[in-house]
């Protein structure tokens, strides 16, 4: 409490009023009767009674400040992404691997009772964050976080520290603690100079406590396995791979084994050792152990025995070394395919004008293989034709149904005038819509200029010019002189032209068939395909390069065999008629490896079709979050399109988890998204008008959150055509584009500038009891309004100035005064 007035009398003018007061009682009683004594008391009493009178007009009073204490802040954000569940933490010798969240577990238990003592001083603000910062309460009776999964899909440090501190705005903040690993992927990976200004204006430091591996492990993973959905038993079948290594810049060559295994028995189908190098022009700025990115697409091949639905499995084996001293997460270096294997023999039709070798070689080579069922036509332009194989036609296929029984056509060097022209619209139908192969054998006669001027031109992998076809009879001039084919990636990736009995080189292409000086190996008839004719989505499976000497120029190489998809179908063409000449090498061995592994290719995408009403299909198969997927029914069977369905109904659902990463938990699947297709095709009569006989219906979904996604359909119109809904159904995996799993490596050096920038500190997770000792008092004393008293109006007062005036006035009754 604090005595004040509420006039501002100074000390000098109560010296002048007292002055004043004590000359109005000498006054007042000097000249009066009496003793001295009893007219000094007068006086006195005279004058106190002025001095209070003029007290109390000078307003008295009694104050109290009105004063709080508010406690800083301390805000704790601890890291609740998935990368937390990486199993890199430092343990002991002979220990097992623990992961981050194991140590971030153990740190903040042994500092329980730090941060106790912290609580009875500070506001403790205990906060979770991945992609953005939430509250954690504390478990009963302690001061320890009650920490959730780490589930995150992502992280952004940038983020969860301005929504801590808008959390703590207004509030007086002492400093951040930030238990991560430091991955961040977020916009950027470095913090926002905005914020580190906030932070270096408002003094509030930052105090990190990296979690994790310091030195740099790399991650192999497998990103992608995919192989076609049906194929026939004994068939070479391809599958697809992707891997992926992340981590620090290897110091040496690192190899790994990729394995293709029978999920059933264990079975090791293929394999293939593939190493890792340090990349070529790489900023040498950037540290050693900055991870890095890199990704390698290798086929791998496997002949399946028995039929039936088939699980496989391909994994990748990290090759443990002092160069390479692990893998960080192991769980990702799998994944799985299904795949249905159908016995039965692949139906094929073979139509040529006049009896080359390579017809005569082919055709033996298609009547002999058990698991073909051909029809080998030779045809004249007369429409009269020879008929061999194991099937016997009555007549060229002049009905959809007709053509449908075959999976592969190849046409050689035949004129299309032996075809009608509504042949021709089936064959292309059946190529489009029902998925089957066609193969084109170049020769000197008809193909391919005869076929310019047909439905089938479309079907052609490049684009042949009038001038062209008049100055040459099939429209493309030959190589002058002999040439030996080369393989392409592409064919490694389809899983053709592997005609080696083993693989040298990274390479199943016999090094024998590349070499002019074997003789047998040279071709003398080869057509000479310009790249600039070549359509847009043609690939070149094999390259044709002219002998000079005991030499191939490389340099004047040439498309020799090209492929091509059209609708659902492939398409191949091959360049030349001289395969048979591979014979002198190894027999019949290399061309018979050469033809049955192209016409495989092609039946696989038909077999897939065979039988089915109708094909439900989604594009891309791996799509990203927030990216349009388009939804596809492609109507196979005639009777459904003459129906003229004005829509079909599609349900897409996720599958288990919404997360597609090793070390979460389980997320219950949404309810399914039904979608509308509705028919693509339009008329004459304006957009949008449908025309009857739609054979594709579509619409586009976007996905909202990552994981795998199975679209079906339960729509009456295809179930009464007889389709099942296994058949009708596709799959889709969805992955958020900034997924921190596809870079799981800590990054200690962003956490240790962020500290340095705020000035904070750097802690390691068992140094927390330091915290006290770093952390700034922030505390903060607020003024409020003050609590006044007066004096002036209070009893006390009056009763004083009454005492006084009834003592003056008995005092002057006594000296018989006026």
């Amino acid at each position: 409490m604090q005595f004040g007035f509420a006039l501002g009398v100074p000390p000098w003018a109560w010296a002048l009023i007292a002055l004043a007061a004590a000359l109005c009682g000498v006054y007042a009683y000097r000249r009066q009767e009496g003793s001295f004594a009893a007219r000094f008391a007068l006086g006195a009493t005279r004058t106190l009674l002025l001095i209070l009178l003029a007290v109390l007009l000078a307003g008295p009073r009694l104050i109290k400040p009105n004063e709080t204490e508010e406690k800083d802040w301390v805000l704790v954000l601890a890291d609740r992404s998935a990368s937390m569940a990486i199993a890199d933490a430092p343990h002991g010798e002979g220990e097992p691997r623990k992961t981050r969240e194991e140590q971030l577990r153990t740190a903040l238990h042994s500092a329980e009772p730090t941060f106790r003592s912290l609580a009875a001083e500070r506001v403790v603000v205990w906060l979770g964050f991945d992609s953005a910062c939430y509250d954690l309460p504390l478990k009963t009776g302690t001061a320890e976080p009650d920490l959730t999964d780490p589930i995150g899909h992502r992280t952004d440090l940038n983020k969860a520290i301005e929504q801590a501190l808008r959390r703590g705005a207004a509030r007086p903040i002492s400093g951040i603690i930030l238990l991560t690993d430091g991955r961040t992927s977020g916009p950027s990976d470095e913090p926002s100079r905005a914020l580190l200004r906030r932070l270096e204006s408002e003094k509030i430091p930052i105090i990190t406590v990296p979690l994790g591996s310091v030195v740099g492990v790399a991650d192999l993973a497998v990103r992608r396995a995919a192989g076609p959905r049906y194929a026939f038993v004994k068939d070479s079948v391809p599958v697809e791979v992707e891997v992926q290594r992340t981590g620090p810049v290897p110091t040496a060559t690192e190899p790994s084994l990729v394995e293709l295994v029978d999920s059933a028995t264990g079975t090791v189908l293929d394999s293939r050792t593939i190493t890792w190098d340090a990349p070529s022009g790489r900023d040498t700025s950037k540290p050693a152990d900055d991870p890095i990115e890199q990704m390698q697409r290798i086929t791998l091949t496997t002949q399946p025995g028995t039929s039936g639905s088939a699980k496989w499995t391909v994994r990748i084996r990290p090759t443990t070394s002092a160069a390479s001293p692990g893998d960080m997460v192991e769980e990702n270096n799998t994944a799985d395919l299904t795949i249905d294997l159908v016995d039965r023999p692949l139906r094929v039709a073979y139509f040529d004008g006049y009896p080359r070798w390579e017809y005569r070689y082919l055709k033996n080579l298609l009547v002999r293989e058990q698991s073909i069922s051909a029809a080998v036509m030779l045809l004249a332009s007369g429409k009269r034709y020879i008929q061999e194989g194991t099937v016997i036609l009555d007549a060229l296929p002049h009905t959809a149904e007709e053509w449908n029984k075959f999976d592969v056509v190849i046409l050689g060097d035949v004129w299309p005038g032996v075809f009608t022209l509504e042949q021709l619209n089936q064959l292309k139908e059946r190529v489009s819509v029902g998925g089957a192969g066609l193969i084109w054998i170049g020769g000197e006669g008809a193909t391919p200029a005869a076929w310019r001027t047909t439905p089938l031109n479309e079907l052609l992998p490049f684009v042949i010019s009038e001038s062209a076809a008049t100055a040459h009879p099939s429209g493309l001039d030959s190589f002058d002189g002999p040439v030996v084919l080369s393989p392409t990636p592409a064919a490694e990736r389809l899983g053709v032209l592997r005609l080696a009995e083993s693989q040298s080189n990274n390479t199943w292409f016999p090094p024998a068939l590349s070499d002019p000086r074997t003789g047998w190996s040279q071709l003398y008839c080869v057509q000479r395909i310009d790249t600039s004719i070549l359509k847009p989505t043609a690939e070149t499976l094999a390259i044709a390069s002219p002998v000079q000497g005991d030499v191939a120029d490389t340099l004047a190489a040439r498309p020799a065999l090209l492929t091509m998809r059209y609708g659902a179908g492939r398409i191949i063409y091959a360049a030349t008629d001289e395969i048979w000449r591979w014979r002198y090498g190894r027999g019949e061995l290399f061309p018979e490896r050469f033809w049955i592994q192209l016409v495989r290719l092609l039946g696989r995408e038909s077999v897939a079709r065979s039988g089915r009403p109708a094909i439900l299909e989604a594009t891309p198969d791996r799509a990203v979050v927030d990216q349009p997927v388009r939804i596809q029914i492609t109507l196979l069977d005639q009777s459904l399109a003459d129906a003229a369905p004005t829509s079909l109904r599609v349900k897409v659902k996720r599958e288990g988890s919404v997360d597609l990463k090793p070390g979460t938990n389980p997320v219950p699947a949404a309810e399914p998204v039904e979608l509308t297709l509705s028919p693509e095709n339009v008329d004459s009569g304006g957009i949008g008008t449908r025309k009857p006989g739609a054979r594709v219906f579509a619409t586009t979904w976007i996905p909202t959150e990552s994981g795998r996604y199975r679209a079906t359909t339960d729509d009456p119109t295809l179930l009464a055509a007889g389709g099942a809904a296994e058949d009708l159904t596709a799959r889709i995996d969805v992955w958020q584009p900034d997924d921190e799993m596809r870079r799981p490596q800590t990054d200690h050096p962003l956490l240790a500038k962020l500290a340095e920038s705020s000035g904070g500190r750097v802690l390691e997770p068992d140094q927390l009891s330091q915290l006290p000792t770093l952390l700034p008092n922030r505390k903060l004393k607020l003024a409020g309004e003050p609590e006044v008293h007066t004096l002036w109006d209070t009893p006390l007062a009056l009763l004083l100035a009454v005492l006084l005036l009834t003592c003056e006035w008995v005092g002057r009754r006594l000296l018989r005064m006026a």
